[in-house]
Parts: C-alpha cells; sequence; structure tokens
C-alpha cells in the first residue's frame, strides 16, 4: 500500500521516468530479507496489487489483463515462481500498446516497463538461484486434486470464484431493505462453499476473506479507514499463524465497524468491493462468519489437543 502511495508521488511530481528504477530497486530491497515461501506470497500480492490496477478504468480490456494477472499470482504461489517472474516480464509489452490516458499518466507506460522489468529480472535470477525451490504452497491431504500445482492452482481458482460470487451478491442486494434478512443465508452459503477444502485450504480462504474485509472500508483514503484496514491485515496473517480464534475476535470487532458514521460509498464501489451499505445488514453478515470461526476454532484446539 505504501509502495503504492510513493508511486502516485513521483506521478504528481513528474518524476515517474527517473523514479522507475530506483522504485524497482526499493521493492526488491523491501522484500529481498523474506525467507523463500514468505517472500513468493509477498511478491504474489504485489504483483496483483500493483499489476493489475495500473491502466484499471482506461478501456475494457483491463479487466481481462486484471484476471491474467491474478491468476498468474495465484500459479505462482500454488504451482511455480515461473508464472509471477513471466507476468512482470510480459508486462512491458503491454505498456507499449498504445491507448488514450489522462495527462498526468502520460509518463506511465515507459515508466512501468523499466519498473517492470526491474522486477522481473529479480525473480528470474532468484528463481535461477533455486532461492524458491520448495517454496510454493501445498496442502496436506491425501486427495489427488492438491497433489499437483495445477490441482491447487485450480482449487485456489475455485475459491477466488467463490469470493467473487460473494461480492457480486452482496452488492447486488446492499442498496435494498430486505438485505438484512439475506445478510445470515449469505454467510451461510460461503461457509458452506468452503467445506470441501482440505483444514489448510479453509485456513487459506479465511487469512485471505478476513484481509479482504478489512479492505472494503477503507474505500475514502481516510486515515482511520487505512488504519482498521491495515489491522484486520495483521489480525488474518495473526489468525493463519497463531490461532483462528483470532479471526473470530477480527471479525466481531469489524461487524461493530458497520455503524461507525462515515460517508457511504457509491452502489457501483459497492458491487466491486462487497460493500453492505446498511450496517445492521453487515453486522449480521460479519457476525455470522464470526461465530463460525468461533466454531472452527475450537475444533482446531480439539484436533490438536488429541
Amino acid at each position: 500500500m505504501g509502495f503504492s502511495y510513493l508511486i502516485g508521488i513521483a506521478t504528481q511530481l513528474g518524476i515517474l521516468i527517473p523514479a522507475a528504477f530506483p522504485l524497482g530497486l526499493l521493492l526488491v530491497g523491501l522484500f529481498y530479507w523474506l525467507p523463500a515461501r514468505t517472500q513468493l506470497v509477498a511478491w504474489a500480492v504485489a504483483t496483483v496489487w500493483l499489476l493489475s490496477s495500473v491502466y484499471l478504468g482506461t478501456s475494457d480490456i483491463e479487466y481481462a489483463l486484471l484476471i491474467v494477472v491474478v491468476i498468474a499470482a495465484i500459479a505462482g504461489v500454488f504451482w511455480s515462481p515461473w508464472f509471477i517472474a513471466g507476468i512482470w516480464m510480459i508486462h512491458p509489452l503491454w505498456d507499449l500498446i498504445p491507448r488514450d490516458l489522462p495527462a498526468h499518466q502520460h509518463d506511465l507506460p515507459l515508466a512501468c516497463l523499466i519498473y517492470d522489468l526491474v522486477i522481473g529480472v529479480y525473480l528470474i535470477f532468484r528463481i535461477r538461484s533455486k532461492f524458491f525451490e520448495g517454496a510454493t504452497v501445498g496442502l496436506s491431504t491425501s486427495s489427488k486434486m492438491f497433489s499437483s500445482g495445477l490441482g491447487r492452482t485450480s482449487a485456489a481458482l475455485i475459491v477466488l470464484a467463490v469470493i467473487i460470487a460473494q461480492i457480486l451478491v452482496v452488492g447486488l442486494i446492499s442498496m435494498e431493505s430486505y438485505s438484512i434478512w439475506l445478510a445470515a443465508p449469505v454467510a451461510l452459503a460461503l461457509i458452506l462453499s468452503t467445506l470441501w477444502l482440505p483444514r489448510g485450504g479453509q485456513k487459506i480462504f479465511w487469512a485471505v476473506l478476513t484481509a479482504w474485509t478489512g479492505m472494503t472500508f477503507a474505500h475514502s483514503g481516510e486515515l482511520l479507514e487505512l488504519a482498521i484496514f491495515g489491522l484486520m491485515g495483521l489480525l488474518a496473517v495473526l489468525g493463519f499463524r497463531k490461532s483462528p480464534f483470532i479471526w473470530a475476535g477480527a471479525w466481531a470487532f469489524h461487524a461493530l465497524w458497520h455503524f461507525l458514521p462515515r460517508e457511504h460509498i457509491s452502489h457501483e464501489t459497492a458491487l466491486l468491493m462487497g460493500h453492505w451499505m446498511i450496517p445492521a445488514a453487515g453486522a449480521v453478515f460479519e457476525l455470522s462468519i464470526a461465530a463460525y470461526l468461533l466454531w472452527f476454532a475450537l475444533q482446531e484446539k480439539s484436533k490438536s489437543r488429541a
């Protein structure tokens, strides 16, 4: 998030092209110290965050590129890091395609080309030096589907489709007065859609969704909202690393956040983010998830004792 702000500042100052190479080196330096698997996940997140939204909104074809970038990032985590390196090396070709850009973005294609190549070359170097060997995410299960990179990537894409469907459903009903009656059923449907995953896959799902839920309120850029987003991201990681009880607490806390007076986002943005426009509906949805995660955590604790 901070790095995207740096890019925005460089754009406003009109120094995007000369800053591109140093910014690429800076991002590499920020991730370089991380262990292999953590760094691989970090690069996947950065790939989606920084590449997918560069030209978003300038044309409809950008949404197709968004899908390609997300698939490459997921495959990079669950299959091979070459997918992430490949998308950073291919993206400069996208920068060369002529397009109509706002005045403040005219330097963006050349700057992105430089920036993308710096990161792509670094990732290729790391892969060829076998730094990422064994870093892709596997799941402890006897299921054949999760024993291969293709299977794990396919499962992750199914989960992504579930999240997108949930976001669209929430966006479609969020303006309606009856949404409060559908909040709990939507939460239940979301929970049921995860039960086919092995335990490790479910944990990844809830970590991702917890962080995403925190972001749905960070739409205005206000400091408090960004702080809550950061807190939810931290709790998402801690819940995965330490205990699902943390997730239950995070969702219960965030349910109360719905009632804080604020300027609401537009319905169009609600469709994109899965934002509940009626506070009570959002609270019911999140408290339902919190209750399930509390049960999930108790199950985990029981298994660990056994």
